[in-house]
């Protein structure tokens, strides 16, 4: 008994002996990442002070803090608050690298984006290349481009109290903002999610199984929040109704073709994971138009291979045109032809996007490398677990993957596309 004792007792020891190495080694590699390194990288910093120097350890409660960011000739600093943000980034045990919120005191035009006081700071903690994010942002803004409002985001280097945390996609926040989503909440605009999660204050599940989050605003009131339930129940009863392709009073009433297209084609296209009206998936309603629109587009980390589960890793097969509300959609004749021609009239853009990959990757690779110094993710065991990630040893060797990927998914994509809305 003494000696077993002795050996749970010793095994305990070498346990804590090998933590306290491995946290050493972290921070060995962490103070040797300074601000001028990151700055020769072409990369802007981001400066996190909390006050006391606490840690970041909830997503549920903010900590005052300040920040000063340079870009562009231009300081921004002053008094804010952080906070962990995300879902699955946040709980993974193998994502170690966490998102955050951040919320100025006062609102800024960062990065030469709009004014706001809500900034993500995206960790693509999943995604060794770093760039699903942004390649998304890229095809909807420069590719399917349209009139309607998509956050964007530009990267930076991250230290919270005199600590380097990593390369971070400073992302504006999906809200209703006259810099962002420029909706009249007074007339009945609001902006609502596809989500598995009911997290928010106000949640319903309709009848098709679609789980849906009231995101703003925010303090509506319990019968506000019946009204936009009862509309967009009443929309999918109409969606999925024997009359639904009706000019005057099917879908066409009350969705918006145009985003619903463009939407559906980058989360097609990337076959984003998240797209199957389960996660991260935005709609909002314009009181002014009185219709529905989809988007704006958000997380794309688990796309474009970026996956193991699910058929997504494969470039071959459609995804979110299965969901119900698409492939219900897709009966209509008018709709298919619509993301058919929307298809043909950019896909010499989306052919030509793998080179996008390739010019973003060269520009980030010495930032990524910085930021795989203190996070260890390339080369080695991490969730979502891509296919053939132990034979890729380095960013190269992910952004090759990547880049092959889109050019077979483009290849399956063109050819399924002229197959489908046939009628006229």
């Amino acid at each position: 008994m003494s000696i077993k004792r002795y050996s749970s007792a010793f095994t305990v020891c070498i346990i804590l002996a090998m933590i306290l190495m491995a946290l050493a080694a972290m921070l060995s590699f962490n103070a040797r990442i300074t601000v001028e390194k990151c700055e020769e990288s072409g990369t802007p910093v981001l400066y996190i002070e909390t006050e006391g120097g606490k840690k970041i350890k909830t997503k549920e409660n903010y900590l005052k803090a300040n920040y000063s960011l340079t870009f562009d000739g231009q300081t921004f600093s002053g008094a804010c608050k952080i906070r962990g943000r995300g879902n699955t980034t946040w709980r993974t045990r193998e994502l170690f690298k966490k998102p955050y919120l951040l919320k100025l005191n006062k609102a800024a035009p960062l990065m030469g984006f709009g004014e706001g006081e809500k900034w993500v700071l995206m960790a693509n903690t999943a995604d060794k290349t770093a760039l699903r994010n942004a390649y998304a942002n890229h095809l909807g803004r420069n590719v399917w481009q349209n009139e309607y409002w998509k956050p964007d985001s530009k990267f930076v280097a991250l230290f919270v109290n005199g600590r380097y945390e990593g390369l971070y996609a400073l992302t504006e926040k999906i809200e209703i903002l006259d810099s962002r989503l420029d909706l009249d909440t007074k007339t009945g605009s609001f902006l609502f999610e596809a989500r598995s999660q009911a997290n928010k204050a106000w949640n319903f599940t309709s009848a098709k199984g679609i789980s849906f989050s009231i995101r703003q605003p925010d303090d509506s009131s319990k019968e506000e929040f019946e009204r936009q339930q009862n509309f967009i129940q009443h929309v999918e009863d109409v969606l999925f109704s024997p009359s639904f392709m009706d000019k005057e009073n099917g879908w066409q009433k009350y969705l918006d073709m145009q985003s619903f297209a463009d939407w559906y084609l980058v989360n097609e296209f990337t076959k984003n994971h998240d797209a199957r009206l389960q996660s991260s998936c935005y709609l909002y309603y314009d009181s002014v138009s009185q219709k529905i629109y989809m988007g704006p587009i958000w997380d794309f980390d688990i796309s474009c291979g970026n996956i193991s589960y699910d058929g997504c890793e494969n470039p071959e097969g459609f995804w979110v045109k299965e969901s119900a509300w698409f492939n219900r959609l897709f009966e209509d004749p008018l709709f298919a032809n619509f993301v058919k021609d929307r298809w043909n009239s950019k896909k010499a853009l989306v052919k030509k996007s793998s080179e996008w990959i390739r010019d973003a990757a060269k520009e980030i690779e010495n930032a990524v490398l910085i930021n795989d110094l203190l996070w260890k993710n390339i080369g080695h065991r991490q969730w979502p677990h891509a296919p053939g990630w132990k034979k890729r040893k380095t960013y190269s060797d992910e952004v090759e993957y990547f880049v092959d990927w889109v050019d077979c998914r483009f290849a399956w994509m063109d050819k399924a596309m002229q197959e489908i809305g046939e009628e006229k």
